[in-house]
């Protein structure tokens, strides 16, 4: 199965949007395939496939591939596409390649295991472990595993165990002395060792960041550039913070372990070159130098006349087939040293600070009309695809083991419904109900059912009877109200209402993840 999602930006309007796209049943998950059914939705919702400026995806090489990937394959009919690793999972990455270069990350990660396995698998020690909880009167957490494909496991699993980590060195105590438990006698060797503690409590402040960061780069409609500047933000304050050869700012929970540590407790050798790998396999995955031309923090400092220049010519040459006006490169090339300006003394007076200002700032002035195209495409690029991961989490939500045989048309047309709800709110059921008679001259009688009951009731009643074009048009909606409009497109259901967008003119710069 492939999902859709879209990000665009409405001509006569300066926000952007993502917005479902739809499911796709694949034959097979190569390349090809995918990019053949990429292909086929475009021809059928009349979609110019050459607006694609960015495919983002999670970094399987089924999508990313250098030479046969899906973005490989489709550089060939779309010669401007770039191509966008998730930061998401570019982050996730980097923690786990830093992980498996420190011996004492493996350490903790067996512990970790290993107290999860312990308990969730047997309700005896789940119950002798709450009723020493009371005993002690210790605020508790449950245990988290590790999971591979979650992106905040690891931090989740380690902020557990230090929550309970009191009752648990107890509870493995005990364990161990009255009934000679060999696994709890490994736990407990690892729990008492101070330097263990110091190093796991560490480790709990590292993740806690790296937790925010992942937080933030899941955020919707987050710009690559946005996303870049967060994760170097984030390497530059654990760099600060941690690897300093003196004055390293633990935090108050480290030092209170340290205090009641041995000096050997108080090494914290491997936990810095935990950081420092961690820091250098980021730097890796978000080079310094990547979007420096609208970098809103290197236009804020003292630049250079010729700054960016090279990488504004390389971009209005790689987009130059999507321009309004093609012929107006050099404009773009010689506009680029008055936009950079004209945003210094911008960000000098307050009036924008994030690189989302500076992108509404560009396309509201007259004077940047030229250069303000290379920094809308700019700005419809998607740095995360966590919008599909949300997309697949839905998914598995309505086509539960109850559903089994729901078909894609109508999962499609489900998943669209609930997008649209938490994207505007509730949708108004009595203009979904009039309107499904009005279509059908249909009376039916839904009783007794909730009314997210009802929506799923009428709609599925409607997709089963109605034709594709007033399936489509049903959901067709605006915030709060649905359409009646005989005219359902694609267009309609992504809410794109803007002049001169025909089906001889295509449609804004927009980018696609799967």
């Amino acid at each position: 199965m492939l999902v859709i999602y879209i990000e665009y930006r409405e001509e006569n309007d300066v926000n952007y949007k993502t917005v479902f796209g739809g499911i796709i049943q694949l034959a097979a998950c190569t390349a090809q395939d995918i990019v053949q059914a990429i292909t086929q939705f475009y021809t059928k919702h009349g979609l110019d496939l050459q607006r694609i400026v960015m495919l983002t995806s999670d970094g399987a090489s089924v999508m990313l591939g250098k030479h046969n990937g899906v973005a490989a394959l489709l550089k060939r009919q779309i010669p401007h596409l770039t191509e966008q690793h998730c930061v998401a999972h570019r982050e996730d990455l980097g923690i786990d390649d830093a992980w498996k270069d420190v011996p004492l990350m493996r350490d903790v990660e067996t512990l970790l295991r290993t107290v999860y396995s312990t308990f969730s698998r047997s309700s005896v020690k789940r119950s002798k472990m709450e009723d020493l909880t009371k005993v002690l009167d210790e605020d508790t957490l449950s245990f988290r595993p590790l999971n591979e494909v979650r992106w905040l496991s690891r931090h989740q699993a380690v902020n557990a165990v230090l929550r309970n980590y009191t009752v648990l060195e107890e509870f493995c105590k005990r364990e161990f002395t009255d009934n000679r438990d060999p696994v709890a006698k490994y736990c407990y060797k690892k729990l008492s060792d101070s330097k263990f503690k110091v190093t796991v409590t560490a480790l709990g402040d590292v993740l806690g960041e790296l937790a925010q960061l992942c937080l933030s780069l899941q955020r919707r409609n987050l710009t690559v550039m946005e996303g870049h500047c967060f994760a170097r933000a984030k390497i530059e304050k654990l760099r600060s913070q941690y690897l300093k050869e003196k004055d390293v700012q633990w935090s108050d929970r480290v030092k209170k372990a340290m205090e009641t540590s041995t000096a050997d407790g108080r090494n914290t050798g491997e936990i810095t070159a935990f950081i420092g790998k961690l820091c250098d396999h980021m730097d890796a995955r978000f080079p310094e130098k990547e979007w420096s031309a609208f970098d809103i923090e290197a236009l804020s400092s003292d630049i250079s006349f010729d700054y960016g220049s090279a990488d504004i010519a390389t971009l209005a040459k790689k987009y130059e087939a999507i321009l309004h006006h093609p012929q107006s490169l050099e404009a773009i090339n010689s506009q680029y040293a008055e936009f950079k300006y004209i945003m210094k003394q911008k960000l000098k007076q307050g009036s924008i600070s994030t690189f989302s200002d500076m992108v509404t700032a560009a396309l509201r002035c007259e004077e940047l009309k030229e250069i303000s195209q290379l920094v809308d495409i700019c700005a419809t690029f998607q740095a995360s695809s966590a919008d599909c991961e949300r997309g697949f989490s839905l998914m598995n939500h309505i086509k539960t083991a109850s559903r089994n045989r729901l078909e894609v048309a109508h999962l499609d047309q489900l998943m669209r419904i609930k997008s649209r709800q938490e994207a505007d709110g509730a949708i108004n059921l009595d203009k979904v109900y009039n309107h499904w008679r009005s279509v059908l001259e249909v009376v039916i009688v839904v009783g007794g059912l909730s009314a997210s009951h009802c929506l799923v009731r009428v709609v599925r009643e409607l997709c089963d009877a109605a034709k594709p074009g007033e399936n489509m048009k049903l959901l067709s909606s605006k915030p709060n109200h649905l359409r009646t409009s005989s005219s359902g497109t694609l267009r309609d259901q992504l809410g794109v209402h803007c002049e001169g967008w025909s089906s001889e003119s295509p449609p804004p710069h927009y980018s696609r993840s799967f």
